[in-house]
């Protein structure tokens, strides 16, 4: 099986990662987050992001059915 391009991969981890800790904001009435974790993680979903627009669009359209995919299933 080919894999996703190393940008994609991050892309992905990258997303899963804050999509966590939008979560935990959200139900976690105990919950902190340090100044400094969070913009370290806005940086990191910043790059994270540019590195995904600099993939070939045909490995973006092909991890978007990917993911649509994986979630149907």
């Amino acid at each position: 099986m080919r894999r996703f391009p190393i940008e994609v991969q991050e892309f992905a981890n990258q997303f899963v990662d804050m999509r966590e800790k939008r979560h935990k904001a959200d139900y976690d009435p105990h919950a902190t987050f340090p100044k400094l974790i969070v913009e370290q993680d806005i940086e990191a979903t910043d790059r994270a992001i540019k590195g995904f627009q600099q993939v070939p669009i045909k490995d973006r359209r092909a991890f978007a059915v990917y993911v649509l995919l994986t979630i149907r299933s």
